[in-house]
């Protein structure tokens, strides 16, 4: 059966895409670590980022191989050392069922930088984030993210998880040695505490979403020196934290006659 949409009065065929969502089970050392919901594209960067995320690796010579089998939802991975799974595992309020052993924020330095950010910078980079978002263009049916340099896009991922989304950013990074210190993290879906913690442990000063952060992520940001922005959609935006970072001079008035 085909897929129809109802409009005024009536039923019409739909031409439009669907996002696959499959599960995958990360193995390490022959024991498994976690089965989470995903979309099949750029595994070996999701399992990488997640990984480093978690702690499970310190430095991606830490892995001696990685193997992904898509079709049997399942990657494999051999680490240069022992590996003990987490006793504890928390599940998160990602989609699709996020998964994280750990919510501690005090393990992260507050983030200095000089960095500025200015207003106008903000609607052309979500643009070109929905513009590189081929799989949300299609569907309707993923999240995006990306890393940015504050003028274009250095990294662009898309999975039916926002969890998912920006550990196969941080996965990229590590396989291609893309610093991400001092970048902006982009994203389309809402910044909770986790979605904070990975934008802490990459070093973001800024994280942009195109929807809103939680309390809790707010109180994160505070402590951890990000500028938190959320509902970037055309021209405005809502800023959270750390207004100091946005290079922002007030328009004059203009006297009354």
């Amino acid at each position: 059966m085909g897929t129809y949409r109802f409009k005024a009065g009536r039923f019409e065929a739909l031409e439009k895409g669907v996002v696959t969502e499959r599960p995958l089970t990360i193995m390490v050392n022959g024991q498994e670590l976690a089965t989470m919901m995903s979309t099949p594209v750029q595994l070996d960067c999701l399992v990488v980022g997640f990984l480093s995320f978690e702690g499970i690796i310190e430095d991606l010579s830490e892995i001696a191989s990685l193997e992904i089998y898509e079709e049997m939802g399942l990657a494999e991975v051999t680490l240069t050392k022992p590996f003990t799974p987490p006793a504890r595992r928390v599940f998160t309020s990602g989609c699709s069922g996020g998964i994280t052993f750990s919510l501690a924020l005090q393990q992260y330095p507050p983030i200095l930088t000089d960095e500025l950010l200015r207003p106008e910078q903000v609607y052309p980079l979500m643009r070109q984030l929905f513009e590189a978002c081929t799989l949300y263009n299609a569907t309707r049916g993923v999240h995006g993210a990306a890393l940015s340099d504050g003028e274009g896009l250095l990294i662009v991922a898309e999975d039916v998880g926002r969890h998912n989304a920006l550990d196969k950013i941080m996965g990229e990074a590590l396989l291609k040695e893309i610093p991400t210190q001092g970048r902006l993290l982009l994203s389309t879906g809402r910044i909770s505490s986790e979605m904070l913690r990975k934008g802490a442990y990459m070093g973001t000063p800024f994280i942009i979403s195109r929807t809103s952060p939680t309390s809790l992520a707010i109180e994160g940001a505070k402590q951890l020196g990000i500028t938190l922005i959320g509902y970037a959609r055309g021209d405005s935006f809502h800023l959270y934290t750390h207004p100091e970072r946005i290079l922002y001079t007030a328009p004059e008035l203009t006297p009354a006659r």
